[in-house]
């Protein structure tokens, strides 16, 4: 927002324009150099959150969360919402029709302070995002396995609705974006998958390797590695370990995953 210190060099008829700018287009819509500044809704993973500069997912702003099938962002992203579901309202919009509630509880969350929204058209899904933003979501998760395209007011709206309340969202899942979304998200974050662990025979766990491809509000090129451990009935604790993988660690476990 215009500081005082602002006001206070600007000429009189400058500060006078200013502030009608504001009265009859909002408070957000002529904000000073100074106020131009991210900040971030920590995650609780160091990895996560040391990639974004801002340490969390920024505020106000549309992360999107890169990758294939199978490469862990499906995974990565329930375990980051079931983490900011303990102490904030959350949403989850289930383009893909896959995520089932039991798999975000087993990582940890609340479900008493999450609401999955099923939509039945892309249009529909942007617009719940935006009303449940608007209502006082803290952290919205939107997931698909290929992303539609929409108007270019539905990303729009959802973006101005962050601004306002100063909310995170992360958008996961896909290899491309429509471009009426891809020109409102503010850090693409690159998920790929390493190897798998195993227990039993069973797949236990994932390792990923998450790297900024491009970002209007940080540093392009960082990376870190993350296990994330599956939710399974043989043992407790799943949810996303920092820990650093060794070359040798990363042939072996290659080796192991077949």
């Amino acid at each position: 927002m215009l500081g005082d210190d602002l006001r206070n060099r600007a000429s009189p008829a400058l500060g006078e324009a200013l502030a009608t700018l504001r009265e009859r287009y909002g408070s957000r819509a002529v904000l000073a150099g100074t106020g131009l500044s991210v900040a971030g809704l920590p995650t609780g993973i160091g990895g996560v959150d040391g990639l974004t500069g801002c340490d969390g997912l920024p505020r106000g702003r549309l992360t999107w969360v890169s990758g294939e099938l199978g490469q862990g962002w499906f995974d990565l992203s329930l375990a980051i919402l079931a983490r900011l579901s303990t102490s904030l309202p959350a949403v989850l919009v289930d383009f893909s029709g896959r995520v089932d509630p039991n798999d975000i509880e087993a990582y940890g969350g609340d479900l008493r302070n999450l609401w999955l929204v099923h939509p039945r058209h892309p249009e529909q899904g942007w617009a719940a995002a935006r009303a449940l933003v608007e209502a006082g979501a803290g952290i919205t998760l939107m997931v698909a396995d290929r992303w539609e395209p929409v108007r270019r007011a539905a990303p729009a709206t959802l973006l101005g609705a962050l601004e306002s309340s100063g909310g995170a969202a992360l958008i996961c899942g896909g290899q491309s974006l429509p471009g009426e979304v891809a020109l409102r998200v503010a850090m693409e974050v690159e998920c790929q998958r390493l190897a798998w662990t195993r227990v039993h025979r069973d797949i236990s766990g994932i390792w990923v390797r998450l790297q900024v491809g491009r970002s209007r509000i940080g540093v392009s090129g960082r990376s870190c590695r993350l296990r994330i451990a599956l939710p399974r009935p043989y043992f407790s604790g799943a949810g996303v370990a920092e820990a650093e993988l060794e070359a040798e660690d990363l042939t072996l476990l290659r080796e192991a995953s077949g």
